[in-house]
């Protein structure tokens, strides 16, 4: 099957990539030309804002399936962030739904996130931060594409993650650094549970999503993928010293809760049928620490 994904570079990209390439012919969304070393067998499109050169190289590659990663991730977002954030997670989505006009593509796969969540108990959306508004109005803006076309739109909501090759200054990273370093790490008191899973579960995932809409299973708009636990930020701190054997000096309370921190991860979202995460948060930690 031809398949173009967006967010190929990135931390899951590069692992679903690998994984989709031994079956699929991939095809990257590139918006920069980055000097990156591509597997065997995966081509590249360099996207310059011209949808109607999009077009004709979907159409010319009989794309089949859209697997949408890439995003702007910010926190707690300053001015002069806005523009970025609704480029890079409204107008490039929204370019890539227009582009398949006329194309053979049936399915677009769209990667949301729980922070659309704020509320735990509630089904509803209330974004947690200006990121989290960004990726509804995507899917808000996809809502068109959908209702004037037979296109099958999903969205699969991640939590956290974490895993080899990740550069991203993450929870793991961190307290892995500081494991060797000895340095303390300052942290906020440490009370919010977190809902985290390594890549090995967030890549079966995607591909099981993506052979269930490959077989034309009827499926829903939305879904979750979810740890088998979630733990408190101090557990999981508490859990990693147990797995590698090295105390972390930590500060808890050394720094406040972030604005709108998510205490509780959104708990109503719909896991992805017939998916489950095959690590515990334990073994996901010990593989991790296998990579250097």
């Amino acid at each position: 099957m031809n398949l173009l994904l967006t967010g190929g570079t990135g931390f899951i990209g590069t692992h679903l990539v690998k994984a989709l390439a031994v079956k699929h012919n991939v095809h990257i969304l590139l918006r920069s030309n980055l000097n990156v070393v591509l597997p065997e067998n995966v081509h590249s499109f360099l996207f310059s804002n011209n949808i109607n050169e999009l077009n004709e190289y979907i159409i010319k590659n009989e794309i089949e399936g859209v697997v949408h990663l890439a995003t702007l991730f910010v926190a707690q977002h300053q001015p002069e962030d806005i523009k970025d954030l609704i480029l890079s997670n409204i107008y490039l989505g929204t370019a890539i739904l227009e582009a398949l006009k006329g194309s053979k593509v049936k399915w677009f796969l769209n990667t949301g996130t729980i922070w659309q969540n704020y509320r735990p108990n509630c089904r509803r959306y209330h974004p947690t931060n200006l990121y989290a508004a960004t990726k509804q109005a995507f899917i808000d803006m996809a809502a068109y594409y959908v209702e004037t076309s037979r296109l099958k739109f999903v969205t699969l909501k991640l939590s956290d993650t974490f895993g080899d090759g990740d550069t991203r200054r993450k929870l793991f990273t961190i307290l892995k650094e500081a494991s060797t370093t000895g340095e303390t790490i300052q942290m906020s008191p440490g009370e919010q549970y977190i809902d985290i899973l390594h890549i090995q579960d967030v890549v079966s995932g995607f591909m099981h999503l993506i052979q269930l809409l490959n077989d034309n299973i009827k499926l829903g708009n939305e879904y979750v993928l979810a740890a088998r636990q979630r733990y408190t930020l101090k557990e999981i701190a508490a859990l990693f010293e147990k797995v590698s054997g090295k105390k972390i000096t930590i500060n808890w309370g050394g720094r406040p809760y972030r604005q709108r921190e998510i205490m509780q991860p959104w708990k109503k979202g719909k896991i992805l049928p017939y998916w489950q995460a095959s690590l515990s948060l334990e073994e996901g930690i010990a593989l991790y620490l296998k990579t250097k």
